[in-house]
Formats: C-alpha cells, structure tokens, sequence
C-alpha cells in the first residue's frame, strides 16, 4: 500500500494526516528512526523533571518510549481527532500522558510552561516548500514555540534537513537571538541498509535566550552524535555543511546500491571545533578500470598542490584513482588556513570520516592506506604573503608554497580557490647587506602556455617590435617577454588597477620606457585603432573569464566574437601575429562556436 502522498503539498493538509493514520491503523509510524536510534541525543537534551511538549506527534511510539524510561511530564498534540483517540486509547496504562487535540500554529497553552518542545518530523511535514503561505504559517508555529517556553527551554527538532528548511531555522532562530545546535543522528543511518542511507537524520536544539543587542551568534555543528562540536562562523556555513554531508549520503547510498555515481561532483568540507575557516575538503572517486589492486584508500594533496590539474579537478582526480589502481579513493585538499604537521596527524583525524564513505564489501579488519606524493610524511607548506579585495576580482591571496624543492609564488582568487591566476619561481638572492632572501626570478615562465605563446616574437628579433598583452595577472609574461627580448615594447592592457598594484608589490613587475600599462577594458581599448606607425606586431589575449558557467573559462566570450577579432586585426600591422590563450573544457561548446577561430 502507498502511504506517501502523491503531491507534496498534502503534507499541510490536516484531510491527508486523517486519510493516512486510518489506512495505516495502529501500527505506529516512524518516520526518521526508533526511539533505541534517537535516544542517545535526547537522553542529553531532555532532563527527566523537564516538561516536555511533542508537537505533531502522530502514532509515534516516542511519548511512551520516554514514559517507560523515568520521563513522567509529556503533553502530546495533533492536529487529527483520530490519531488523538488511538494515543489516548494505545496509552491508557500510561495515566500520565496526555493528547490534546491543537495545532502546533495555534496553541491554547499559558506562556513561559514548557521546558522542551520536541518536533519528530512535524517541520518537514508543514515546510514543504518556500512560498509565502508556508512560511507564515512556519512563522506562527516558531512563534508560538517560542511563548510556550520556558526561558533556557529547547525546542529539539528531528529532520531530513532540506536546504530551504535549514536555511529559514537558523535564520530565524539567530534572528530572536536563540544558540542553534545541529547534530547528525548516525545511530539512525547506520540501522538502515546502506543502500537506504539517502536521507540523513539530524537533530536541532534551539535554546531559548533572552535577545540581547550585538550578540555573537552560536551556530554549532557535530556531524555524528558523538563527536566533537564544531562552531561556525555564520548561517551559510551551517547550510553548506549540512548541504555537503546529504550529498555525500546520497551517493554513497547510490554507490551502495551499485548505480553509477553523479556526474556532478560533491565535497564535504570538515573544520575543527571552534574554527570558522574549512580544514580538509575530501572529494568521492571511482575508478573505471574492470579490475583495481586497491578496493579503498585516501590521498593526502600536499598543500600548494591542489591547484594542479590533478588534483584540483574532478577530470585529474578520475584519473588519480585509476593510475593507483584504486577502486573508490577519497581525495583530500588541506585548507588553506589551518595547521598541518605529518602525515600521520592527518590520518589521525580523517579516519572516522573516511570510513564513512568505505565500500560495504571491505574485507575484515581492512586497513585503509593513506597514500600522498613525494616523501612519506611530506605535507607541503604555505605561507600567505598577503590578502585582500578587488572590487573587480573579488577576495585574493598571494602566497608562497613549498612543492618538492621548490618554491612558489602564487596568485589566487578565492572564489576559484583551485585555480592559480599568476605563478612564478621563487630564487634565493643576497642584499646589499647580504642577506638572503627569496625572489621572483623573472627569468623563467613556469605556465607551458606562456612559453607557447611568445614563440612568434623569434620571428622579429633583429628589429623593434610593439607587442600588446590583454590581461596583466602578477606580470609574469610581459615581465618575461620586456627581459628577455630588449628589442620589444610592450603596451599591457588591464581592467583591474589592484591587480597592477599586486603584480608591482608581490611579483617585482616594473614599468618603465619600454613597458606600459595601460588600465582600461580590452574591449574598448581596441575599438579605437592606432595610426600605421603605431600598431603592433603581436597581440596576445591572456584573459580569464569570471562567468563560471560559461564554456570558455579563458578569455571571456566577447573577446572571441566576431566583431572583436576585427577590431584587433585592424590594431596588427600586415603580416602582424595574433596570439590566444584558449581555455575551452567544454567540447560541444568549442565545436558549436568554432567559426570564431577560423
């Protein structure tokens, strides 16, 4: 028989809960887990001389379940005259609790009564979407918990957590002012059947406190019963942490069940107790190979690499797990503002969280390898050099990282953290007072697709040439080009004046007769051509494009039009070199506009 509903909006309507408890009879309900599942979150939260209030509570066993344990003091409600009459009926050697018949949005009960007022899926039930007639009558239930309450009262909710959901209780909650604490009820996944483990149960407790002007808000955050509380910095982060936890969940279910897993790729981001900032991002890989020597195991991305395309795509990462030889690999980035010593620390405290995601036919007693690059206990190192905003190019860091023997310089815009912007080498050198100290050598370009395109300048050597560069970055490739090859004068164009300040303080890039900036949009600076004697022998476009859903992720997609190649073309002089740095993952989108390159 289909007890579901077929349209979720039955959820709110008292006709359907009528319609559901009498087809469904005596049998109780359980939506989100046992009381045997639960127990080990409430039993923290609900003292036994607290008087609780169950709002929603259906045919649940759960009133009872705390009766028969010491708990004396339990009013139950529901909005539906039938599953009140069979409680009162199942319960009647139970002379203490009581079934009302009331709606949890218009409750007839005094104010400041209740310690506790436990939900066990009544929220999810109301909340099914995000309009305006749903959340007002969300706002009446809060409200009303809110007045029941005792001052230091808790309202502890059991749900699925739906984004929308999750989003409004914590804004609602931190707006009155109340400590949010959501924990993950694992004792209720793990009785389930691995392949059933879609939806994860949590838990809320929202205390009651008295609103004070200029509080810090208290959002708390644990991701299995019985670990350690993590305290986050403000609402979003709770929603993304929840949200990447039920991703997770979700495809190891579906992985569980042997179905292919999502082409979209997920990461669940861990922090440590008290810290705002994410310490490990650990992405979910399967190997394609028929065969694999490893059935599971993790790698530890030194820091300073996982911007590499290995291990800072999901493409490089497919590829990782298959050259290991690994069916499932647990892929880890290191935050980029956490601590880490060796290897063995962050074993340590990944381990837990890593077997979550294990395959459920591992062998017996099956210990699962750390696997990393270069020395066994290597970790890398990062020192931010410094951190700011672009009103242009958002939040950036520039910093300097150890891989192997060498050092790096690197720019990086943290809304791609995985992405490098500008990259150089860094060499020892000594100061008039000779002291050393590390520098940019400006002898070397470390991308490939720099050295790439400054092959046509060989073509001009024995005489001057003009060469325009559209995109600055930390001014590694006209720096290169103005050192390497004196005859050349070099017009940079760049829309971001924090990036000219960035590549002058951090990446010893200097202007002078022979290099100029010119801070302007490259669109418009060549709408206007230049007299004969003054156009340019190369042009180069090293622009990156900030709309990531685009199919170009370098230059932008106007740079490529067809209007824009003419106006360049009439800035070269004839027989001049056009020269494009062209970043297309997107196959079909390349095909589909292969007549701009032609």
């Amino acid at each position: 028989m289909n007890l579901l509903p077929s349209e979720h909006r039955q959820f709110r309507e008292k006709e359907y809960w009528d319609t559901f408890f009498k087809n469904r009879g005596k049998k109780a309900f359980e939506w989100y887990g046992e009381y045997g599942e639960l127990c080990g979150i409430l039993h923290k939260y609900i003292r036994p001389a607290d008087k609780v209030l169950q709002i929603g509570c259906g045919n649940s066993t759960l009133a009872a379940d705390l009766y028969d344990v010491g708990y004396r003091s339990i009013t139950s409600i529901d909005v539906s005259d039938i599953v009140i009459k069979q409680m009162k009926e199942k319960n009647k050697g139970r002379p203490d609790l009581v079934f009302d018949k009331m709606d949890a949005m218009n409750m007839t009960y005094d104010q400041d009564v209740y310690n506790v007022v436990l939900d066990k899926g009544t929220l999810d039930a109301l909340f099914t979407d995000d309009s305006t007639e749903v959340i007002n009558n969300i706002d009446k239930m809060f409200s009303e918990i809110a007045r029941v309450l005792k001052l230091g009262g808790r309202y502890i909710c059991v749900s699925l957590l739906q984004p929308h959901i999750i989003k409004y209780v914590t804004q609602w909650f931190v707006s009155a002012g109340w400590p949010i604490r959501v924990l993950r009820c694992s004792e209720a996944d793990l009785s389930k059947d691995p392949k059933d483990r879609t939806f994860p149960v949590f838990v809320i407790i929202c205390t009651k406190f008295k609103k004070m002007e200029n509080m810090k808000s208290v959002i708390e955050l644990a991701l299995s019963s019985d670990s350690k509380l993590t305290r986050l910095d403000k609402g979003e982060s709770l929603v993304e942490s929840v949200r990447g936890c039920q991703q997770f969940a979700a495809l190891r279910a579906g992985l569980a069940a042997g179905g292919d897993r999502s082409m979209e790729e997920v990461c669940l981001q861990l922090r440590t107790e008290n810290s705002t900032t994410v310490k490990y991002s650990l992405f979910l890989t399967e190997s394609k190979a028929a065969a694999c020597n490893l059935p599971f195991a993790a790698f530890i991305v030194p820091q300073g690499r996982d911007v590499e395309w290995m291990f800072a795509t999901a493409e490089g990462r497919q590829q990782l797990c298959d050259s290991a030889s690994c069916r499932r690999l647990i892929v880890v980035h290191l935050g980029r503002d956490a601590t880490f010593s060796t290897l063995d620390q962050i074993q340590t405290e990944l381990s837990s969280h890593v077997l979550e995601f294990s395959p459920t036919d591992l062998p017996a007693g099956y210990k699962v390898p750390f696997l990393s690059t270069g020395n066994d206990n290597e970790v890398g190192s990062r020192k931010e050099r410094c951190r700011g905003h672009s009103q242009i190019s958002g939040d950036y860091v520039v910093e300097d990282v150890q891989v192997g023997s060498t050092c790096y310089r690197r720019l990086i815009f943290l809304d791609r953290p995985n992405l490098t912007q500008t990259e150089a080498v860094l060499v020892s050198r000594k100061d008039k007072n000779k002291k050393t100290k590390k520098v940019v050598d400006l002898n070397q370009l470390i991308s490939t697709y720099h050295t790439l395109m400054i092959g046509g300048i060989g073509l001009y050597l024995s005489k001057p040439i003009r060469v325009c560069v559209v995109g600055l970055g930390g001014g590694a490739l006209p720096a290169f080009i103005h050192k390497a090859f004196p005859l050349c004068n070099i017009n940079v164009v760049e829309l971001d004046p924090a990036i000219l300040d960035i590549a002058s303080q951090q990446f010893d890039f200097r202007t002078d007769s022979r290099m100029v900036v010119d801070i302007k949009d490259g669109l418009e600076f060549f709408k206007t051509p230049p007299p004969a004697q003054e156009k340019f022998g190369i042009i180069m476009l090293d622009v990156d494009s900030k709309d990531v859903t685009s199919g170009m992720s370098c230059p932008p997609q106007e740079f490529v039009s067809i209007e824009n190649l003419q106006r360049i073309n009439q800035c070269l002089e004839p027989n001049g070199l056009f020269v494009l740095n062209l970043v297309c993952r997107n196959i079909c989108f390349l095909l589909a506009n292969m007549n701009f390159y032609i």
